[in-house]
């Protein structure tokens, strides 16, 4: 969601107003509120899974719009990304691990188990959705020694690869079963969590949206309807796997598709060519939301989380999602009237 490119346009509004779109959507789906919806098998994966992939896209394509203009300040503009996202991370991490503790003491977790389960957090699988930061960070260091090497295309290469080998450790699960690969699986994800990280899944997106912005900047852009036809054919693609994997056995929660890796790019092309009527401000603060929210969200669930627990109410999720939202709006809306830092840095 972070980006190191600052447009002083509206060129962007389609792509900021979508970020917020699926900002909300992320912190609708770690509500659980999704599970009251009608379809909800089919509202999560072909809506509210399309959120992380859209956001790495999308930070691959303005970190490689930055890279475009100036591509001799490849070093300069890595260590500037990963500045721009360790303070946040660090930041907004120590809060998330207390809370985590916290509920772990309350659940009656034995001690060294906590201690193990916060320290395999903060190696592979970050508390408070902060495993997209982690995942970047990560991500962004491969594709510029890629970059750098001038094999982005082999990159991308092999971040598929690298994607097809976390399809099986999360959807496809089901395809190993019964096999030796899937004890080293199991092994792997005991340790791990996830392979949900930056090299098995942020790679390759990120990579993505820096050839994205290569492709504009050199115009051998191809046009629009191109796109709207893989769109099409990769949401169709992606219904029937949603289809094929249902009542299946998989791992971690289910939530890559190998028709994300043309249907998000598809995506992020499409919002691209088509402009909103949209004020730069209001597209700015869009923007700003979408980076604020996602950080402030799972805090917020937490704390409210906990403060059920402890008071014995059960959890009304429409109310909780709504309150949530709600609450990090305000946090962020009073953070960027004031400006009061460190949290203006922190929010946007």
């Amino acid at each position: 969601m972070v980006d190191t490119l600052k447009e002083n346009n509206t060129e962007y509004a389609s792509i900021d107003a979508t970020r917020l779109f699926f900002c909300i959507c992320i912190v609708f789906l770690h509500s659980g509120a999704y599970h009251l919806v009608p379809g909800e098998w089919f509202v999560l994966h072909c809506l509210l899974r399309l959120a992380v992939p859209f956001f790495f896209v999308v930070s691959g394509y303005f970190w490689g719009r930055g890279l475009c203009r100036d591509s001799s300040n490849l070093r300069e503009r890595l260590i500037h990304y990963e500045k721009r996202l360790l303070f946040p991370y660090v930041v907004f991490s120590i809060p998330n691990i207390i809370l985590a503790v916290w509920e772990m003491v309350l659940s009656g977790e034995n001690g060294i188990k906590i201690v193990l389960r916060v320290f395999r957090s903060v190696l592979f699988y970050p508390y408070g959705a902060l495993w997209y930061v982690w995942a970047s960070m990560a991500a962004v260091i491969l594709t510029a020694w890629f970059i750098k090497k001038g094999k982005l295309k082999l990159g991308i290469l092999l971040g598929i690869a690298l994607y097809c080998m976390a399809l099986v450790m999360n959807s496809y699960y089901f395809l190993i079963e019964g096999t030796k690969l899937q004890r080293l699986v199991d092994i792997y994800l005991k340790i791990t969590t996830s392979a949900r990280n930056g090299v098995f899944v942020g790679f390759v997106f990120i990579a993505i949206g820096v050839s994205l912005a290569w492709e504009e900047e050199t115009r051998k852009e191809r046009g629009i309807t191109i796109y709207w036809l893989l769109f099409a054919a990769s949401f169709g693609g992606l219904l029937a796997e949603v289809l094929y994997i249902r009542g299946k056995n998989t791992a971690d929660d289910h939530s890559l598709f190998l028709s994300f890796l043309i249907l998000i790019p598809s995506l992020v092309k499409i919002l691209l060519h088509y402009e909103i009527p949209m004020e730069r401000e209001k597209a700015v603060l869009c923007r700003n939301l979408s980076v604020g929210i996602y950080y402030l969200h799972r805090m917020v669930l937490s704390i409210i989380a906990l403060a059920l627990m402890m008071a014995d109410i059960p959890i009304n999720r429409p109310l909780y999602f709504a309150v949530t939202l709600l609450l990090c709006f305000s946090l962020c809306l009073i953070t960027y009237r004031t400006k009061k830092e460190p949290f203006y840095t922190l929010l946007k």
